[in-house]
């Protein structure tokens, strides 16, 4: 039986039912998604037509399992459940979707994912800054209460000497709070990109970081893409204003790690 849906005011399909459960499935297709196939008297919601829809996203993927992002929905699957089209990975349930937008010339062009732009990721980073300096302010607050002890300064006295070994005392924990906040960082980014596609920052506007093939970060990579971005904040944050003008929205740290930023979900 050829089924159609309607997606975003448009009708899709012709598509056997087995890919409209995968539809289904995936989230594409919902309770109040209007469907039609020759013999019923007119389009109606999934809901009335074939029950209502259950969802079932797929479960994250072991650390060190093979898997691939959708270009489209943004979520992982095993490689083997992803076709590669041109240079787009898609899934399974978001294929009907995908070939019916290259048949009408509306996909842009052909295999290309939908790639964050440069104020999206802009504003990803802004939240990852906001949460980084909310935890490094308290990191700062305790360590400024553990060089600045009352006690300390009793036994230094107030002279010459006294001032020295405070002022030491701040450069040292100066030197600790950077190198410390760095690693933080340094792991934040590692953990959450290549166990959840993205950081906080890029997860709550949509993005993921995926590697040009589709595959996920490992952890290694993730860190060295964080230290990359270092680079690119130099010489007036040039590194990161490339994405404004790149075709994929790349900036130089995804240049030098072979990354890109997709939006997740659509």
């Amino acid at each position: 039986m050829k089924w159609f849906y309607a997606d975003a005011g448009r009708q899709m399909g012709p598509v056997e039912e087995s890919t409209l459960d995968d539809l289904v499935r995936t989230g594409v297709v919902r309770d109040d998604t209007l469907v039609w196939h020759e013999g019923m008297p007119g389009w109606q919601p999934h809901m009335s037509a074939r029950g209502a829809a259950r969802p079932v996203p797929p479960a994250i993927p072991a650390p060190g399992a093979d898997f691939r992002y959708c270009s489209e929905c943004g979520r992982p699957f095993p490689a083997d459940q992803v076709v590669t089209i041109g240079a787009a990975p898609v899934c399974a349930g978001c294929k009907p979707l995908y070939l019916q937008r290259m048949r009408e010339g509306a996909g842009g062009v052909v295999g290309a994912p939908h790639y964050g732009g440069f104020w999206m990721r802009f504003l990803a980073r802004m939240i990852d800054y906001v949460l980084l300096g909310m935890v490094n302010f308290v990191l700062l607050f305790a360590l400024g209460r553990f060089v600045i002890r009352p006690d300390l300064l009793a036994m230094q006295g107030v002279g010459a000497a006294g001032g020295g070994f405070i002022g030491a005392s701040f450069i040292a924990a100066y030197l600790v709070l950077i190198l410390v906040t760095t690693a933080l960082a340094a792991i934040y980014e590692g953990y959450f990109v290549s166990t959840r596609g993205g950081t906080i920052g890029k997860l709550v506007v949509g993005l993921k970081i995926i590697r040009s093939d589709g595959r996920p970060l490992s952890f290694g990579l993730a860190v060295g893409r964080y230290f990359a971005q270092i680079v690119s904040g130099m010489v007036l944050y040039i590194g990161y204003i490339m994405a404004g003008f790149d075709s994929q929205k790349r900036a130089l740290h995804d240049y030098i790690c072979d990354t890109r930023v997709i939006y997740g979900s659509r």
